[in-house]
């Protein structure tokens, strides 16, 4: 998938995706007013200034040479046109957009804040990448919808990588990202990100665009956008009203019902804004077990802590050397981690977290990307590996690779690996740091994969944080070893 600004050429093409798009999907559901609008704000004529002068700028994703979506941004920051073909929805290509408009109007628009006007129905896809509701709803001819906006951040400006194509694979922008991530590379941030969250609560100003205008208030800067349902690749389909998950968004958690135990949240939340030559900022989120019968429940609560804190305790608390070295060598060092969390499995005597940690590592060069999860027995706080809940023979190398590919959707993914080097890196061997082996435990299963870090360059790196190979109960029963890990699991299916 390519995702790049569009030709003058190519704007054309783009604008019938939109009509095609809309006029499957959106418009049965429109009024005639609505729906005439539309089609007089994407008329050519109207459109092709706005694209030559740069003040609507145009992007593009390619499948195979072929456009299959495209999105539009004015000088304004205000996302317009963001529709994906039917075929190709569903895939995170809208995700993909997303980010690489995002990059554009923080990198080469140096724009405040990211707007879009959202459906009702919209709203929470919209938080979930992480914007904010500005005012109330409105309605302008017979089209109702919610303003909403983000800071623009250069800490939030990620490479736009491979993205998700299912639901267990995490790409560098994989939104969740923007939703999770409150990452900075300059000092002015720091200062002003509290300012400017305070004044999401505020309504947006209305400020009309250069360019065209039909007069009847919908201009370029307050025009059409995914916020109404027009195929957006991550879900927004015909109705606007559903969102594809991935990554752990789309993990069917399990708990059990009237645990002993409750599950609040902490957070470790730093800033210092008072160096003028570092960069520090640390927002980790984890869970905490309140009122586990447990002798083991403070050590338990520890080794969850310690999991979600491992990036702030490495390259702050207790910094290794490499970080030191690098810090000095940095004219601006960066030090900031965010992590969030999903219990992806609570009962009585076993709990399943997964820990999504964006870090700037001293440099904003030094961007890291990680999964990192932690399964415990309750009982006895016993931490188990993926070469504890599994046999690791060549019979589960074979299925694991297989599904390994197919999430992926690449028949060389891992091709650098043989056999025995995959099965040393599930059972604790990262090779060199590059293959961190990992797995969740769901509702419906169970999670086996490796976090990825390879070097920069490297020709094996398909832009993948991490990918994890699927199994249901019953498909993992017969790899599963003969600990006692599966007695604590209510759901097994022996």
């Amino acid at each position: 998938m390519e995702i790049r600004r569009l030709e003058h050429q190519e704007l054309l093409p783009a604008l019938h995706l939109v009509w095609e798009v809309f006029a499957q999907d959106v418009a049965p559901s429109y009024t005639p007013e609505g729906v005439a609008e539309f089609q007089k704000f994407i008329k050519y004529e109207n459109i092709s200034p706005l694209f030559q002068k740069q003040e609507q700028l145009f992007f593009g994703a390619f499948e195979n040479g072929r456009m299959c979506g495209t999105a539009a941004v004015g000088n304004n920051g205000h996302i317009s046109l963001f529709f994906v073909k039917k075929e190709y929805q569903r895939k995170g290509i809208g995700r993909m957009l997303f980010q690489t408009i995002y990059n554009c109007c923080v990198q080469e628009l140096s724009v405040r804040e990211v707007t879009v006007h959202a459906a009702p129905t919209a709203v929470p896809i919209y938080e979930r990448l992480g914007l904010r509701v500005t005012g109330p709803e409105r309605e302008e001819h017979g089209i109702r919808y919610v303003p909403m906006s983000v800071y623009a951040s250069m800490g939030l400006v990620q490479p736009v990588k491979k993205k998700s194509k299912t639901p267990v694979i995490i790409a560098a922008a994989a939104g969740a990202v923007l939703l999770i991530v409150i990452l900075l590379a300059g000092v002015f941030f720091v200062r002003n990100f509290q300012r400017a969250v305070r004044m999401t609560d505020e309504y947006l100003e209305e400020q009309p665009e250069n360019g065209w205008d039909s007069g009847d208030g919908w201009d370029s800067g307050d025009g059409w956008d995914s916020g109404d349902g027009w195929g957006n690749g991550d879900g927004w389909d015909s109705g606007g009203e559903s969102l594809e998950l991935n990554g752990l968004d789309a993990v069917p958690a399990y708990e059990a019902e009237a645990l002993s135990y409750q599950i609040q949240e902490e957070t470790y939340s730093f800033i210092d804004d008072e160096k003028q030559s570092t960069v520090i900022q640390f927002d980790v989120r984890y869970p905490v077990l309140e009122g586990l019968d447990s002798q083991a429940a403070d050590e338990i609560n520890e080794a969850i802590r310690s999991c979600a804190m491992e990036t702030a305790d490495k390259i702050y608390l207790n910094p290794s050397q490499e970080i030191k070295e690098r810090v000095l060598g940095e004219e601006v060092p960066i030090l900031a981690s965010s992590v969030t969390y999903k219990v992806c499995y609570a009962g009585e005597d076993f709990i399943s977290i997964a820990f999504e940690d964006y870090s700037y590592q001293g440099s904003q060069e030094a961007f890291q990307a990680d999964l990192r999860t932690i399964n415990i027995g309750l009982k006895d706080g016993k931490i188990y590996q993926v070469k504890d809940v599994v046999n690791l023979d060549e019979a589960f190398a074979a299925d694991w690779l297989e599904e390994m590919r197919g999430e992926a959707e690449n028949e060389e993914f891992l091709s650098e690996l043989s056999t025995q080097q995959m099965l040393a890196a599930l059972g604790g061997d990262t090779i060199n740091g590059v293959y961190k082996a990992n797995f969740f435990v769901h509702a419906d299963g169970i999670e086996i994969g490796y976090d990825l870090n390879y070097p920069a360059d490297d020709p094996h790196d398909l832009g993948y944080i991490w990918v994890t190979a699927p199994f249901t109960f019953e498909e993992i029963a017969s790899y599963a070893s003969d600990s006692g890990f599966w007695n604590n699991i209510d759901v097994y299916a022996q």
